[in-house]
């Protein structure tokens, strides 16, 4: 029998014609698409069959002249599907990594407007891991100011569980904290949810619709008008969503269309930002342990706790908490998110903290924030009273604060930003209106162009200040730039010329002039970066009516690593690293991103060193670079790195034993345009001849093959060879025997 589903020929199935009916195998209708079955069923010799004018929700129409079968269902028959729409790629976190270690370093000469003579430094990070592991030690020594000093900055371990964005820490630990929460460094342990261990993980509610297809489909997806995405429907509920974008109004619209030319189209406005969690989503940090004094390295004294956890109630809802505290002082507060619709979002934060010897204080803060293509709005409003914060504390907070903005622009006219914000104090210098306008433009992609003002008006008077910055970018990442600021009725001006650093080896400086006050001040920074380490040079020059200063400072720094068997000098590790391996394959350019960051050795691998931790990589190696007598099968790969860790990535180059020659016939003349199959050990290989008798071939080994075509069989011996192509003497086809 014939079948079609929704005019859709499904080619001929098997039928079977019983009590007035015709049965169809549950198996080939759900091959047809339609999941969704009920109806009358019985079996066959153990086959589950439907009879298909008795399906339920389905129409059928059996031609029984010619045997033919329709059905026609609608689109919830044929089951729901998933679009994604994040183009998200595997793997989804990083498996662990055999062991790996690197040792930062940077050795430094300085001299100081106050020092006699030169001073040192030295500066070593020691990283290792394995596995789920990472251990990191930070330490410094010093011989400023007359003293010779040895301090470790922090030293951690870490066990990851990517695959449940999970992280327990021990060691020198910042919690991290929410709106209004104190900050609290200590040495302690600490569990915590970490989003990022999967770069693909959306945890922000994501844009969601659903199209029903009742034929087959090309769906297209736009965003902004801009064409994103193409995908392949047939019949079916499909659910398009897992959309992650940058905040702010997105319009997104699916334009579908069938093969007769049918067309819908959704257009689905959403508000995407990063301040929500998705619904039954959490996110949260739980630490304990010993107090670290400020701006201490190894001092710490007393208990100290931090709590800090955030829940997706619904996808527009986001409700957290947070408390810390320490002998001298608790704190604690709530968290509430509002997602708005289109019309933005809406953050809140409520907190209070008792500090020793004064009486409880608290503090509030309101923040709403509105983006689209074109337009940004933003108002914030915060109030603390005077015993929110320690009486004898550093921080000079306001009463209250408040701040309206707004933003509006596009590329070819520019942005232009307003803000006024009004805050109170109990001193004249807390105490203000401030109003900034703000301009910035590129009228061509080179160029750039940005002017600022700002008035503060206080009881005592009112106060201008702005400047005006012009950007010329130009060739090989260098640029020239000039200013004016205004500040204290003065016009000062500067001007700096410089190039960015690279990807890789090469050169970065920036040399600066600048007017301040009573003088000038004028700055020079250059740094090379090498295969093993790169050094930077800096001096500053400050003249004014006082007096002349002159410092400067050099510092050559990089990493002894290793990872994969090998060890390697290089520059500087920052988190994550990578061994790129392409055996015996010397001075061939290696990639990060497009860009080249080193060349092979010569035993062709190079260390990639300035990889983030958790990110997907495209390491790559230069094709042009590869000897015309070895064979890859990639040139490029994507690396996902784990925490501080180092991978190896290997590129299987396979030399080409290229082999050339000639069939003659017995009589002489050439075994033209004939396919003549070679029987080697790994399988056989068909060449194929030209006019004149001649073969090429690079899949032939060294050694003695069989070799026959239509005409002709024989032997063929390939002698061992270290050249690219060996050139074979004219080879006898005898004729096969009768």
């Amino acid at each position: 029998m014939k079948l079609s589903v929704n005019g859709v020929p499904q080619g001929d199935v098997p039928a079977i014609y019983d009590q007035g009916g015709y049965w169809l195998k549950e198996s080939t209708i759900q091959e047809a698409g339609i999941n969704t079955l009920k109806g009358e069923l019985q079996v066959f010799a153990g086959e589950s069959f439907f009879r298909v004018d008795r399906l339920v929700g389905i129409e059928s129409k059996i031609d029984t002249a010619t045997l033919t079968l329709s059905l026609t269902a609608a689109a919830t028959e044929f089951g729901e599907r998933q679009i994604n729409l994040n183009n998200n790629r595997n793997p989804l976190y990083p498996e662990p990594a055999p062991f790996s270690w690197y040792l930062n370093y940077q050795v430094a000469a300085l001299s100081a407007v106050d020092s006699n003579g030169l001073d040192y430094q030295f500066n070593p990070t020691l990283n290792l891991n394995q596995g789920p592991w990472n251990f990191r030690s930070a330490h410094f020594y010093s011989t400023q100011n007359n003293q010779q000093q040895w301090a470790r900055l922090n030293t951690t371990l870490d066990y990851d569980r990517p695959d449940q964005m999970l992280r327990a820490s021990a060691g020198d630990i910042s919690p991290s904290t929410g709106a209004l929460g104190f900050s609290q460094n200590m040495a302690g342990l600490s569990i915590s949810r970490v989003f990022n261990m999967q770069p693909n993980f959306m945890s922000s509610p994501s844009f969601n619709t659903q199209a029903a297809v009742t034929q087959p489909s090309t769906a297209e997806i736009y965003l902004n008008g801009q064409r994103v995405s193409t995908q392949s429907l047939q019949p079916g509920i499909y659910s398009f969503g897992n959309l992650n974008l940058v905040s702010g109004l997105q319009n997104i619209e699916i334009v579908i269309r069938d093969a007769a030319g049918n067309t819908q189209r959704i257009n689905v406005p959403h508000y995407f930002d990063d301040s929500l969690l998705k619904a039954g989503l959490t996110d949260f940090n739980y630490s304990a342990g010993i107090e670290r004094e400020n701006a201490s390295f190894d001092r710490y004294d007393g208990f100290t706790y931090s709590l800090y956890q955030r829940i997706g109630i619904t996808d527009w809802f986001t409700l957290g908490a947070q408390a810390s505290g320490n002998p001298q002082r608790n704190s604690g507060g709530i968290l509430a998110n509002f997602g708005l619709s289109t019309y933005g979002t809406l953050a809140s934060a409520f907190a209070w903290a008792q500090h020793e010897q004064q009486s409880t204080g608290d503090a509030q803060l309101m923040q709403y924030r509105y983006i689209n293509q074109s337009i940004s709005l933003s108002a914030t409003a915060r109030r603390q009273d005077k015993n929110f914060f320690k009486h004898n504390s550093v921080i000079t907070a306001p009463d209250w604060s408040a701040n309206i903005g707004m933003g509006w622009g596009n590329s070819q006219f520019g942005n232009l930003s307003i803000d006024v914000g009004r805050q109170m104090g109990q001193t004249d210098a807390l105490t203000f209106n401030r109003y900034q306008l703000s301009y910035a433009v590129s009228p061509i992609k080179q160029l750039s162009f940005s002017i600022q003002g700002q008035l503060q008006d206080r009881h005592s008077g009112q106060t201008w200040s702005g400047f005006v910055n012009l950007a010329w970018f130009f060739d090989q990442n260098r640029s020239i730039s000039t200013s004016a600021r205004y500040e204290n009725s003065q016009v000062l001006a500067g001007m700096s010329f410089g190039q960015n650093s690279s990807t890789g080896e090469g050169w970065a400086y920036n040399f600066g002039a600048q007017q301040q006050r009573d003088g000038e001040e004028y700055t020079a920074w250059i740094q090379n970066k090498r295969q093993h380490g790169q050094i930077n040079l800096s001096a500053m020059r400050n003249q004014n009516t006082r007096a002349t200063t002159n410092n400067w400072q050099a510092a050559w720094s990089g990493a002894l690593a290793y990872a994969g068997g090998h060890y390697a000098l290089t520059r500087p590790i920052s988190q994550s690293f990578a061994v790129i391996e392409l055996p015996q394959i010397e001075n061939v350019a290696a990639t990060h991103n497009g860009s080249e960051v080193g060349r092979t050795s010569a035993e062709g691998t190079v260390f990639v060193p300035e990889l983030a931790s958790y990110g997907l990589h495209q390491i790559g190696i230069e094709q042009d670079h590869i000897p015309i007598q070895y064979r890859l099968n990639t040139v490029q790969q994507e690396l996902l790195t784990g925490n501080n860790d180092g991978r190896v990535v290997k590129f299987n180059a396979s030399s080409i034993t290229a082999v050339s020659g000639r069939f003659l016939l017995v009589n002489g003349l050439p075994l033209s345009n004939q396919l003549v199959d070679v029987v080697t050990k790994q399988g056989t290989v068909q060449l194929h001849t030209a006019l004149d008798g001649r073969f090429y071939s690079e899949a032939l080994s060294a050694g003695l093959h069989r070799f026959e075509s239509t005409l002709c069989s024989g032997e063929l011996y390939i002698p061992a060879s270290n050249e690219f192509i060996t050139e074979l003497a004219p080879i006898t086809c005898p004729a096969k025997e009768l």
